[in-house]
């Protein structure tokens, strides 16, 4: 049997928060990528400095989207490519009697 102790669990609770917390992220500042564009500028209001936080962050978040997504097009094309080529050596490589 194994022991739990609570270090362990705090820690992975712990864990699963921060995990939640950058899928919620990630998730948001991707849907303000297609909804906005990569355009969108931050709403700063001094008066409300948490609001205009949030804004920051999502702003640098997009601004990190529109940099990876060219990058992303070719790296995604070299591996459909190569997927392509795989699944062609494999079906060549097949025994007769299986095709």
């Amino acid at each position: 049997m194994t022991s739990m102790d609570l270090h362990s669990i705090l820690t992975g609770c712990l864990e699963l928060t921060l995990l939640g917390v950058a899928a919620f992220y990630a998730g948001f500042v991707l849907l303000s990528y297609i909804t906005y564009g990569p355009r969108l500028r931050p709403q700063l209001d001094l008066r409300n400095p948490a609001r205009s936080a949030e804004n920051l962050v999502v702003w640098a978040g997009i601004k990190l989207v529109a940099l990876l997504v060219p990058v992303g097009k070719p790296v995604l094309a070299m591996l459909s490519e190569a997927s392509a080529e795989v699944g062609d050596w494999f079906l060549s490589n097949l025994h007769h009697e299986s095709r």
